[in-house]
């Protein structure tokens, strides 16, 4: 494999992770602004890929044809992954409000025996 082929896979494999992870983080914070400004980026970069693309032509329209299958396709998916699995897992990581939380030596946060 040549180098080129190495860059094009990494790139895509970046464009998928850094989403990915970031939309996670968001997720289980349940960060609905966070979420929403990731989503309006890649829909902005994605539409001004397809505008570019629409008024170019030859093989100039071959270089958004490539942003938009490694870099805008992934991040789409890893920012959807991300997002749900983040916002579905901020349920696990809460515990439940009305147990008090009892340490190892049978005293509770307050200071009380259990």
């Amino acid at each position: 494999m040549g180098s080129e082929e190495i860059a094009l896979i990494g790139i895509g494999c970046g464009s998928f992770l850094i989403p990915l992870v970031l939309s996670f983080l968001a997720g289980l914070r349940r960060s609905k602004m966070a979420l929403a400004a990731m989503t309006f980026l890649w829909a902005g970069f994605t539409v001004v890929m397809f505008y570019q693309l629409s008024i170019t032509g030859g093989w100039d329209a071959l270089l958004y044809i490539l942003l938009l299958l490694f870099v805008s396709a992934p991040a789409a998916v890893g920012g959807l992954i991300g997002g749900l699995v983040g916002w579905a897992r901020a349920d696990q990581a809460h515990p439940i409000e009305g147990t008090p939380a009892v340490l190892a030596s049978g005293v509770d946060e307050k200071g009380s025996t259990a």
